[in-house]
């Protein structure tokens, strides 16, 4: 949507700059088309710079050190167009299929695949109509600028080695489901993966939906790993795909490890799939 924008304001300015150069100037029509073309590019880029440089000042305000209890839609729904415009920059060019799949009177759990560092920034970009917080590890809220987006979305940090902590971190995700305040997204495999077969999967990280008592979206991406070595010079193709939505009622008298299997079945049969249903 950023990019839309960008692109649209973009074209405006540089077709009222070459109109008022053509008018006073009255240059060469080659002239004129290399005009627009490069005032286009400045134009461009120093949008972007312009949009970066707001979203930074927007996040001055937040307290890093602060645990905040209440999800901020507007940090939210900004920090989601910042994520789509990262993915956009990055050169992905996402297709979202089973979109209408997704609840949108309800809080739930939405679990994928781990391919790529990229695809928090690809689905939570896609996703940012809801109020989406993920699990991440501790690390991730290093990142320049996006920590304190992070930190006032109330993203929940995670130390992988420390048992006591995963278990604090489920909690608080399904307080956070279960009071309408956020959508929680974690990748049960726990880290990337670079093979063909899905990971083992971390069974614990479901306990957020029978403690919530909401639905699980179970989700699958494509193509994610393929960015880095695209950029800058070729566009990625990324495929978002929307599987299912498990209600709770579902798996209410499941144990995490039977959720665990029916996700990973369910994942395993489209990707071999191909997608195709």
């Amino acid at each position: 949507m950023i990019d839309i924008i960008i692109t649209v304001i973009s074209i405006a300015l540089s077709y009222y700059y070459t109109a008022f150069m053509h008018v006073f100037d009255n240059p060469a029509p080659y002239k004129c088309v290399l005009v627009f073309i490069v005032s286009f590019l400045i134009c461009w880029v120093a949008l972007c710079v312009f949009f970066w440089i707001i979203c930074a000042i927007i996040s001055i305000p937040v307290n890093i050190n602060k645990e905040y209890d209440r999800t901020s839609r507007f940090y939210t729904t900004l920090f989601g167009l910042m994520l789509e415009f990262a993915g956009f920059l990055s050169g992905a060019r996402v297709v979202v299929y089973g979109r209408d799949k997704i609840p949108r009177d309800e809080r739930f759990l939405f679990v994928s695949n781990h391919r790529s560092n990229y695809d928090p920034i690809i689905q939570c970009g896609e996703m940012k109509l809801q109020p989406m917080a993920f699990i991440t590890k501790r690390g991730n809220f290093k990142i320049p600028l996006a920590h304190r987006y992070m930190t006032r979305c109330r993203y929940i940090p995670l130390e992988r080695k420390n048992m006591r902590s995963g278990a604090e971190s489920v909690m608080k995700a399904a307080r956070m489901i279960s009071s309408g305040q956020s959508c929680i997204g974690v990748y049960p495999e726990g880290t990337r993966n670079t093979g063909d077969a899905l990971l083992d999967f971390h069974s614990g990280c479901f306990k957020t939906a029978l403690w919530a008592r909401c639905p699980i979206v179970v989700s699958v991406i494509r193509g994610t790993d393929n960015i880095h070595k695209n950029f800058p010079f070729r566009r990625t193709k990324v495929v978002m795909d929307i599987i299912d939505v498990i209600p709770y009622n579902k798996i209410e008298h499941m144990k995490t490890g039977e959720i665990s299997e029916l996700v990973r079945n369910m994942m395993e049969e489209h990707l071999k799939s191909g997608g195709k249903k």
